[in-house]
């Protein structure tokens, strides 16, 4: 679908020249809403137009999906005692955002909502939505699919800004309706609900069509994405959020649980359908979308982001596997950006195979351009595992390119912003809040550990005895709260749950404890884990293949007895290679571990930004403030 988006904005540019800029209201087009609106073909290109605009690098393309989704327990932007509290995207992960840090401005998010609002405003008014009914049938869909999009835009804005400006027009020519004041988010979240709800029955289900209008894959949003982004939208209404009052306390509405109402109903409906499926394998996922393999009827993803192939997007560039360049692969990468740690690590069940297809304990290659694994000995610089080049590589095209590359270029993997394992954990985790731990809610639980437990030794124990055994509704929640991270890691969705259920301070603090512990040799608690203590020394070992390490090789839960009596020529001569780990590091290693540690996610704390607990949300950047000349002003502090 991306590589249709081009073709369509190619031919179609003029039409959306007054969105270059929020504040242009001319356009040079010969195109009038006469001309695109009483065409079918002409207002899909309209709509098509919006899809561009959210696969911009300061939406979904990077800023959305990577950078702005850190930090919390499992997902972190490394730093060190120089970086962390950085003007850049560093500080801004870490709580220390300024009004004057360039990568905190949302003008793209607003471009892309008066681009709705443009579209919206032209199909209302369109002499199609009384015309036939195959042309009525397409029209309302296609603004449905406007409106879903501009949802989209204020969600994301109400997320990390809270309280913003909001309107649902497009800009006057006298620009009386620019400079807005900020709109309570708690409203925002209400119009949105209310809108989605009214326009997600003339949406059709993926794999159907409205006229003349077909929705294929999981490239284009369809009913059950409407329904999802609805059920999304409505736990954020009703969770707890950072609050623009004296004090800036963190509260929820005494309302939420109609929100919990909401959401559930949106899910259930989704889940009786039929229209989607978990993957029978959990690493599937990953490999068929970074192989550019869209989902459609049937598959798991409710939504993808469509970033096209050369033309945009950083997922598995600054997130993903570490690749150095090498003849076999091309053009090395930036993963870093995000990384993970041994806490989220350990937090899994050794049999559980998302641990794997999650976090990456290896490189590949190095500065020197071998082509083989390289063991990761940093406890605190893992990466994400989903994103990988040996599995882009399956696509011919992308390799050549990569192979060809000497910089950072777009890789086009898609971003997937929903799928349907949230759905039945959101319907887990409503059921569970408005009538405890029923069947259902179990159900739906049962169903996201048994494909990921399916096969593996002890798989009833993980499955169907672990979720019986969740008799109260605390416990249910709780086994929610880790099943989100472990399905979850590294797709943005973390910070957020964390957020709405208020934890976002207490799981940090958990992770610097069982970190500190790990490293001193005490006894540690990691999630429902417990450890009464952990090896000093791993050992690993290559494949006959001489490029990839062999995993079972390493044993990080015990000490390995046999291999600790050997030298290191006797290990040798068995292909084995011997690191620290630990509470075997060196004293200055565990010095500067434990530093760093304390210094991710610093700036949250009262301590650190001294005006209040849990500041979250972003600043207003500067030339924002400038430009409303007092209508809007910053809070919490900034």
């Amino acid at each position: 679908m991306r590589k249709l988006i081009y073709i369509y904005i190619a031919a179609f540019s003029l039409v959306f020249s007054s969105c270059s800029d929020f504040l242009e209201t001319s356009s040079d087009s010969k195109m009038t809403d006469e001309t695109i609106y009483t065409s079918v073909y002409y207002t899909e290109s309209a709509v098509k137009g919006i899809y561009d605009r959210i696969a911009d690098a300061q939406m979904y393309a990077q800023r959305l999906s990577i950078n702005w989704s850190t930090n919390n327990d499992i997902e972190f932007v490394g730093a060190d005692e120089s970086s962390y509290n950085q003007n850049t995207n560093r500080g801004a992960s870490n709580y220390y955002a300024t009004s004057g840090n360039a990568t905190l401005i949302w003008t793209r998010i607003y471009q892309m909502i008066e681009r709705s609002n443009l579209v919206i405003q032209g199909i209302e008014n369109s002499p199609l939505m009384l015309g036939t009914d195959k042309d009525q049938a397409a029209m309302k869909t296609l603004l449905g699919e406007a409106k879903t999009l501009r949802a989209m835009g204020y969600y994301e804005l109400v997320k990390h800004w809270g309280d913003v400006p909001f309107k649902t027009e497009p800009t006057k020519n006298d620009l009386s309706n620019v400079y807005l004041p900020k709109t309570d988010r708690d409203s925002i979240c209400e119009y949105l609900i209310t809108e989605l709800l009214s326009i997600e029955k003339d949406v059709p289900w993926v794999g159907e069509s409205a006229g003349s209008v077909s929705y294929s894959t999981a490239e284009r949003i369809s009913k059950g994405f409407v329904k999802g982004l609805i059920a999304r939208i409505a736990l954020t209404r009703g969770g707890y959020s950072l609050r623009d009052k004296p004090g800036y306390p963190t509260e929820r509405r005494s309302d939420y649980l109609e929100y919990y109402k909401i959401a559930r109903t949106q899910c259930l409906e989704i889940m009786n359908v039929g229209k989607y499926r978990l993957k029978s394998s959990y690493v599937d996922i990953w490999k068929d979308v970074c192989a550019l393999k869209a989902d459609g009827l049937n598959g798991e993803n409710l939504y993808e982001v469509a970033l096209g192939l050369s033309q945009s997007g950083e997922i598995g560039y600054s997130i993903g596997v570490r690749f150095y360049t090498n003849t076999k692969y091309g053009y090395g990468n930036n993963s870093n950006v995000v990384n993970t740690s041994a806490y989220y690590y350990y937090s899994f069940e050794p049999e559980d195979p998302r641990r794997d297809a999650t976090i990456t304990t290896i490189a590949y290659s190095n500065a020197s351009g071998d082509q083989k694994e390289v063991f990761q000995s940093n406890p605190l610089s893992y990466n994400f595992a989903k994103w990988d080049q040996r599995w882009m590589a399956e696509n011919t095209k992308w390799l050549d390119q990569n192979k060809e590359a000497n910089g950072k270029w777009g890789y086009g993997v898609n971003w997937i912003n929903m799928r349907y394992a949230d759905v039945l954990l959101m319907f887990a985790e409503t059921e569970n809040e408005l009538n405890g731990p029923t069947d259902a809610a179990k159900n739906a639980l049962k169903e996201v550990r048994a494909r990921a437990f399916a096969g593996t030794k002890n798989e009833s124990k993980n499955v169907a005895d672990y979720v019986s055994n969740l008799s109260s509704k605390e416990q249910f929640f709780n086994a929610l709260i880790n099943e989100r991270a472990w399905e979850f890691g590294g797709e943005a969705i973390r910070k957020f749950d964390l957020i709405r259920w208020n934890l976002l301070e207490k799981k940090i603090l958990e992770q610097r404890k069982a970190f500190q512990d790990m490293i001193s040799g005490a006894a540690v608690e990691v999630f429902d884990k417990k450890y009464s203590s952990l090896p000093q020394n791993l050992f690993y070992k290559y494949k006959a293949d001489k490029e990839n390490i062999d995993k079972d090789s390493t044993s990080y839960y015990v000490v390995n007895a046999e291999l600790e009596a050997l030298d290191d020529n006797q290990l040798k001569a068995r292909g084995y290679t011997k690191v620290k780990w630990m509470s075997g590091f060196s004293e200055e290693n565990k010095r500067i571990y434990n530093e760093r540690i304390q210094l991710f996610s610093s700036g949250l704390f009262k301590d650190y930004n001294g005006v209040c607990v849990n500041r979250y949300l972003y600043p207003i950047h500067s030339s924002v403030i400038g430009d409303y000349q007092g209508i809007v002003t910053n809070s919490y502090g900034y």
